[in-house]
């Protein structure tokens, strides 16, 4: 993967700390503080501490502080190794592709991390937003008419679900966000390679679920669990992958960078929607088929789509980051 020269692109410090260059929205924060160093404090309480530690910055933020960063950083994310994975593709059939090393969300972004989205006025931040989307902006509002997600009222979350996965967002909600994190959504191939966890040694094919081939009801917040409603990001630990990432079946399922144009039927026969689709993985608490939560399982929602049982996390290419401190 080619990556464009630091000095083409130098991102928010270049704009906040002084640079000629203004970088594309997604290497920025929106607003400064006063001092770097109270400045990378606020990327890392509002979860955008990925902002600190890009290659673009590196000349404007200090090693004490790049190590703060990364401390909380390693804490959210997960690295997932280069390798090449076989992906399940809408026909059905299988392609291999190589997957650049990245990092990925070890939870689904909960209510409360993108309340602070909300709060930031991010809804009303036409950089988030692509150009053709400004005049659907007014439609994402919550249940009192508020800028939020379509399950909130009065512009918050229900109550006692501050740590349960955002779910009312459409796929565009979830780019933005991601944006707004300096992040941005996983492909399938990386979702597959992360949940998956293929082997070279034995042949690199991917797993079923994120703990192995065979079906655990106890291990994912599935229909057959009995629950009924969404749980906490961070339940179900035994259902996690060998690093750490969880929920990757089970309890929402989550948006996906990759658009969908049909979706496999019978043997022979796809389903070819009629609006724009994109991707979504994992199952949710009301998935009845195990199946559906593979890591390979192929379906879709439309790009515009609100449910109560989608969500998503966000994702990070590896060498987009500067090199992680030495122990």
């Amino acid at each position: 993967m080619r990556r464009q020269p630091d000095s083409a692109r130098m991102g928010w410090a270049a704009r906040w700390l002084g640079g000629r260059r203004t970088a594309p929205a997604e290497d920025r924060p929106s607003r400064p503080a006063e001092g770097v160093g109270q400045f990378i404090d606020a990327l890392i309480a509002d979860g955008r501490d990925a902002f600190a530690l890009l290659r673009s910055t590196e000349a404007h933020v200090s090693p004490d502080d790049a190590r703060r960063a990364w401390q909380v950083f390693d804490r959210r994310m997960a690295l997932i190794p280069l390798g090449v994975v076989p992906v399940v593709r809408a026909d059905g059939t299988e392609e291999a592709v190589e997957v650049p090393a990245f990092y990925l969300d070890r939870l689904a972004v909960s209510n409360r991390q993108f309340a602070r989205f909300v709060a930031a006025g991010c809804y009303d931040n036409l950089e988030l937003w692509p150009r053709e989307l400004w005049p659907s902006l007014l439609q994402f509002v919550d249940r009192s008419g508020q800028p939020g997600p379509a399950c909130w009222s009065g512009g918050t979350y229900p109550p006692g679900q501050a740590d349960h996965p955002v779910v009312g967002v459409c796929w565009h909600e979830a780019m933005a966000y991601a944006r707004w994190v300096g992040k941005r959504l996983p492909t399938a191939a990386e979702w597959q390679k992360a949940g998956g966890w293929p082997e070279h040694l034995g042949g690199g094919r991917c797993t079923r679920y994120p703990w192995g081939d065979l079906f655990d009801p106890n291990r994912a917040n599935l229909w057959r669990r009995g629950l009924g409603t969404t749980v906490p990001v961070d339940d179900f630990p035994s259902g996690a992958t060998p690093n750490g990432i969880r929920q990757m079946s089970g309890n929402v399922w989550e948006w996906l960078d990759d658009p969908l144009d049909a979706i496999p039927c019978r043997p022979g026969e796809a389903f070819v929607p009629w609006k724009p689709m994109r991707r979504i993985i994992g199952g949710a608490f009301d998935t009845y088929l195990p199946v559906e939560a593979t890591v390979h399982f192929v379906t879709g929602q439309g790009e515009l789509d609100r449910r109560d049982n989608i969500g998503f996390r966000c994702a990070l290419t590896a060498d987009r980051l500067r090199e992680p401190p030495e122990d």
